[in-house]
């Protein structure tokens, strides 16, 4: 395979996975998916006794099955992979990347050929990812050259491009607040739709409170949170200027940082071209339920947890469900004026 020209973020050529000391590791109580070729590659390698009875036992049958979603990932007692070992990929130590599941191998990348352009990212959903938009100042995007194969294809012209990357600018202008930035992008998609959810008598904050009640009975580590934020305003919901106040004292740069995640999962979802099913008049809702979502859930959870850690672990949660799911193409069905949001 030759080399060719990739666009990246540039924290891209410098990211590398923690394995065993990430905190919620990426196999942790999520359906991994495998296809009836890597099912049979695996249950037929040689290998250890150890590993291969590991690997029999780590698979169930999926509702519907097909050659691309053959297999899902099973877990053990505690939620994990049955195949990880001490937070470590036991079929990745003894036969290496090449045995690995597609999803295994490139998460939390995303490899896509947008219109002529090659372009490479990472998921917001890893909290390494996560880690590294937090310390850096700017979200730049960059060429480099690497022997990669594209694996999503957005057939795109040139003025979507330019659409994508002026929305990628927009967001970083710092010469307005990030709500700011948002309405900006929102209205070039549709003014008068936006301006009509904008300037609803819903309350953002009741509404978000019930959006994110609808999560909390997910298996997962983001159902955990989203059920400790709603208990918290439930019965009170002026702790949340409180709670808002000393968020903000705590993290000067939150602005920066929550615009620095959410452009990386823009990119990462080619917004706004996000799904084809999407109308993309209404695909602005999902922008505005990113921006509310981590407001609720950044001053919420640090209100119960206040280390930087765990402001971390917050965010990458929330965007296990944004990034992996079809989280723009349902937006407008989620909340009916989902740009009060940006009033958080």
């Amino acid at each position: 395979m030759r080399k060719e020209k990739w666009f990246v973020p540039d924290y891209y050529p410098g990211f590398r996975c923690k394995t065993d000391r990430c905190r919620h590791t990426c196999c942790s109580s999520w359906r991994i998916p495998i296809s009836k070729k890597e099912y049979q590659k695996l249950i037929t390698m040689d290998c250890s006794k150890e590993l291969d009875r590991a690997v029999q036992n780590a698979f169930v049958v999926p509702e519907t099955v097909s050659d691309d979603v053959y297999r899902y990932v099973s877990f053990n007692w505690l939620g994990q992979c049955p195949i990880q070992k001490d937070g470590l990929c036991s079929l990745h130590m003894e036969k290496g990347e090449s045995y690995l599941p597609k999803v295994c191998k490139l998460y939390p990348r995303s490899l896509k050929k947008v219109g002529p352009h090659l372009v490479a990212s990472c998921s917001s959903s890893c909290e390494r990812v996560v880690e590294m938009l937090y310390e850096m100042k700017e979200f730049r995007i960059v060429e480099t050259e690497m022997e990669e194969e594209a694996q999503l294809f957005y057939e795109i012209g040139e003025r979507e491009t330019e659409q994508i990357l002026l929305f990628q600018t927009l967001l970083k202008d710092r010469n307005t607040s990030l709500a700011e930035s948002i309405c900006d992008i929102c209205r070039r998609i549709n003014e008068k739709e936006f301006l009509r959810d904008l300037n609803s008598k819903e309350d953002p904050l009741s509404d978000a409170i019930r959006l994110l009640s609808r999560f909390k009975d997910q298996n997962n580590f983001f159902g955990e949170i989203a059920g400790a934020v709603v208990h918290r305003y439930r019965d009170d919901l002026s702790l949340f200027e409180t709670d808002r106040k000393k968020f903000e004292e705590d993290f000067p740069d939150w602005m920066g940082l929550f615009e620095r995640v959410i452009n990386n999962s823009m990119v990462y979802e080619c917004f706004p071209f996000v799904d084809k099913r999407a109308d993309q008049t209404s695909v602005y809702k999902g922008l505005c339920l990113c921006y509310g979502l981590l407001r609720l859930v950044g001053i919420g959870y640090h209100a119960l947890h206040d280390k930087k850690e765990d402001l971390i672990d917050a965010i990458a949660a929330l965007f296990h469900l944004i990034d992996h799911t079809a989280f723009y193409y349902n937006a407008p069905f989620i909340v009916d004026n989902a740009a009060v949001f940006l009033k958080l």
